[in-house]
């Protein structure tokens, strides 16, 4: 039985506002509720009222559920529109997906918890320039990082990646790379993209040999590795390159 159906309505709208996001999609799967004034719902919920739709209201609904998982203080308003968030030393373990909706951040900072993986929505962080993850458990990093086509910075170091994915060739607006003290063994030829790189660091990992492609980054200033690192001429020979041991 649909006891939303018998219910009164405006002790219905009372009940959904009450709902968090993911309550909310697995009734919607179960019941019509099609016929609920989401406007009202929105004014119990957000104390305020607005003309909206249901995918309007889900997708707010949404957003709030980011800050009630990550205990973030600010109003909604304020966290679509933020373009900086710093969550180190907080001892996540996880980022909630809804991450990937606040797409007007422009700095992402991570530093200093116990992530062992990012969610793909990561990659819906279009605007974002900077992003700091390091001291982190991650063994992997998902593909979808390749969308972040904006990224000036990326810092990684402590942490346990074993590989990069092929698309962060993307990043072609990239100037740093920080992947020191992780367990990579190899790098993709794919890095040789990264034409405008000025600073890359990969000192404590695995990688023995670079691959020759990379003689192609010809912004290149600064390199970082151990000393057991054989180094191509194809780098060596790059304009402006200096080569820390």
């Amino acid at each position: 039985m649909n006891y939303f159906e018998i219910i009164p309505s405006e002790l219905n709208n009372i009940i959904v506002s009450y709902l968090i996001y993911n309550t909310l999609n697995n009734l919607l799967k179960t019941f019509n509720l099609m016929y609920i004034n989401w406007s009202i719902v929105h004014s119990y919920h957000f104390g305020e009222y607005k003309s909206m739709s249901l995918p309007e209201y889900s997708s707010r609904l949404k957003i709030e559920s980011l800050r009630d998982k990550l205990r973030l203080n600010y109003t909604i308003d304020e966290l679509i529109n933020l373009q900086e968030l710093r969550l180190d030393y907080n001892k996540l373990t996880k980022v909630p997906k809804e991450i990937g909706d606040l797409t007007n951040l422009l700095k992402l900072s991570l530093d200093n918890n116990q992530l062992k993986q990012l969610p793909p929505e990561i990659g819906n962080l279009t605007n974002l320039q900077h992003l700091y993850l390091n001291d982190n458990k991650l063994t992997k990093v998902p593909k979808e990082i390749g969308n972040l086509t904006n990224l000036l910075k990326l810092s990684l170091y402590n942490n346990q990646l074993k590989q990069l994915p092929p698309e962060i060739g993307n990043l072609t607006n990239l100037l740093k790379l920080f992947l020191d003290n992780n367990n990579l063994r190899q790098l993709p030829k794919e890095i040789s993209n990264l034409t405008n790189l000025q600073q890359l660091s990969l000192r404590n990992n695995e990688v023995t040999q670079l691959p020759p492609e990379m003689g192609e980054l010809t912004s290149l200033q600064s390199l970082h590795l151990s000393y057991y690192v054989r180094v191509p001429n194809e780098i060596k020979n790059l304009p402006n390159i200096q080569i820390f041991i």
